[in-house]
């Protein structure tokens, strides 16, 4: 009876573990994702920023 609660114990342990794992790993996918749509984002701002003041430099000469 004492070996079957420590191997339950064992099993729960490894189950938790697991679980853990499985979660960082979907955070870390998570985190990967948004990271990537972050320098999207911020590439298109760049983009646009520079076209931006390109026109108002093109306005401020005439």
């Amino acid at each position: 009876m004492k070996q079957n609660n420590n191997e339950q114990i064992v099993f729960e342990m490894f189950e938790e573990v697991a679980t853990e794992s499985i979660a960082e790993a979907r955070n870390a996918y998570t985190y990967e994702e948004i990271d990537g749509c972050y320098m999207e984002a911020k590439e298109i701002a760049d983009k646009a920023r520079m076209n931006l003041q390109e026109k108002m430099n093109n306005n401020n000469l005439k």
